[in-house]
């Protein structure tokens, strides 16, 4: 190769190379078929995203985002109702999360089971991403315009951010009484009343502990927990004033389901006695320190067997079945009570103390106080758990809002080949090509050089 055409041999045969690449490119993207599509981030920031778990305390994950509810609600207000359907978008819907690289790099490299550092590498794994990338395609509708994409990408996401509030926020649900309360007996009403406070009392407890610095209007979680006991407090007073006294809307019929309310913990009772009798017996057949000696070279190794745990299990749950006998005694121990207060037969047998028997005018006026205790203790009730209702949803809105649930603008992407990644692929693709053509031809032009040297030489 003559000095004066190495450069021009070589810048043509660079120009080949970048040609054959470049149709490659085109064929391999063609090929690759890449979809048309909008893409967008959402980030959860709230306390406890990082670990995996909602405001509410429990885990929570993306599923959502393809429901109905949702889809539905963005299509509505992209004013796409009867265009699209929400089975179309869900069938072209994608979540993935985002992980920094040294996390993917620790998740997925190889760890032996014999590495001492095993249980610190393997435990990456539960590494919760607050990052998520959301893509919608356009296979559903292949001619839809671009900024109806990103729009309707954005509706969805906003209607998840309301769904997500709504369902890993924190809420009382129905706060109103058992539909029909005061038709039914008065032990009735404040059994279901007593329920009802005891169940929001124990959230609220829970509530106080997860959120001890959260305040409305000065008051806290606490503060409610203390109210419900209040209520709590007087509905005793009222149930102890119904027992004593056997007032009823209907004695016959109250008699009647104390009977068949002791009937039933009777044979629950026999029930758990007979299974904590054939525990007791499995406890003592089982021997608690056998032990094993297992092979290990040339020494024997010892190692536990299994009857330790098992033994410990069946004492766990003779426990769980002694305390169940005693729970099922002392309810059969209180619907006998009242059913001998309502029968007239508390203070009977020989005892001093006998049940006082009301004239129907004081029964009656008796009745008279309490139903009205009743009513003003369901008000009451009602309106803690609205102030616990409003408390939890100004806790939800804290927790839940744009700052800590923070979706990004919707990007449009569609594969062409005046497109940015068009000409990645082509630098990718070409590159190595031109490459080998270079070097090939700096070989033939050392080749060519040494030629002529020796041909000098002779």
């Amino acid at each position: 190769m003559k000095k004066t055409h190495w450069f021009r041999n070589t810048l043509i045969v660079l120009i080949i190379c970048g040609l054959i690449g470049t149709v490659l490119a085109v064929i391999l993207f063609n090929k690759e078929a890449r979809k048309t599509s909008a893409s967008a981030t959402i980030m959860f920031a709230f306390n406890g995203a990082a670990e995996g778990k909602a405001p509410n305390g429990y885990p929570f994950d993306l599923s959502g985002i393809t429901t109905d509810e949702v889809l539905n609600t963005a299509l509505e207000a992209s004013g796409l109702t009867g265009k699209y359907t929400a089975e179309q978008l869900q069938d072209n819907i994608t979540v993935s999360g985002v992980y920094p690289e040294s996390i993917v790099k620790r998740m997925t490299q190889y760890v032996s089971l014999l590495d001492k550092e095993a249980d610190s590498q393997v435990s990456v794994a539960d590494y919760h991403a607050t990052e998520y990338g959301v893509t919608l395609y356009s296979d559903f509708d292949t001619a839809i315009a671009s900024d109806t994409l990103t729009e309707l990408l954005g509706n969805i996401l906003t209607a998840y951010r309301t769904y997500f509030a709504k369902i890993y926020g924190v809420n009382l649900g129905n706060t109103m009484p058992i539909a029909g309360i005061l038709d039914y007996d008065y032990v009735q009403q404040l059994d279901a009343l007593s329920d009802g406070v005891k169940q929001e009392s124990r959230y609220a407890q829970e509530m106080a502990k997860m959120a001890s610095d959260f305040r409305q209007e000065g008051k806290s979680f606490g503060d409610l927990a203390a109210q419900y006991n209040s209520v709590k407090i007087d509905i005793e007073k009222l149930d102890a004033s119904v027992t004593l006294n056997a007032i009823s809307k209907n004695p016959e019929r109250l008699k009647a389901q104390y009977e068949t309310e002791i009937r039933t913990q009777q044979f629950k009772l026999e029930s758990l006695n007979e299974e904590l009798k054939q525990i007791e017996e499995q406890v003592k057949a089982y021997d608690k320190d056998g032990i094993i000696y297992v092979s290990a070279g040339e020494t024997l190794q010892e190692v536990g067997n299994d009857k330790s745990g098992t033994y410990d299990k069946l004492v766990t749950k003779h426990k769980e079945v002694t305390d169940q006998i005693s729970a099922t005694k002392a309810k059969i121990a209180l619907y006998q009570g009242r059913l001998d207060d309502i029968s007239g037969k508390a203070g009977m047998e020989g005892e001093e103390e006998a049940a006082v028997v009301l004239t129907d005018v004081k029964k009656k006026a008796l009745q008279e106080m309490i139903e009205q205790k009743l009513m003003e203790l369901v008000a009451k009730k009602e309106a803690v758990s609205k102030a616990f209702a409003s408390m939890l949803d100004a806790y939800t809105a804290q927790e839940i809002n744009e700052s800590t649930v923070v979706t990004t603008s919707a990007k449009y992407d569609k594969p062409s080949l005046f497109s940015v990644t068009f000409v990645v692929k082509v630098v990718k693709t070409a590159g190595p090509i031109c490459a080998i053509g270079f070097m090939v031809c700096m070989v033939l032009l050392i080749r060519d050089r040494r030629k002529e040297e020796k041909i000098r030489k002779v």
